[in-house]
């Protein structure tokens, strides 16, 4: 795994847990919020391999 990849699954954790709003998440990978949004729902339903 990449750190850029680390990154995105430590912020994406954070975000799930309700420790980090979408919108910070989506500012801090550089996303957009609803790509952000998308990731939280893959990561929902399947986990990291989302």
């Amino acid at each position: 795994m990449s750190t850029k990849e680390a990154r995105k699954v430590y912020v994406m954790e954070r975000v799930v847990a309700g420790k980090m709003t979408v919108r910070q998440g989506a500012e801090y990978l550089g996303l957009s919020e609803r790509q952000v949004k998308r990731l939280k729902k893959g990561m929902k339903e399947k986990g990291v391999a989302a």
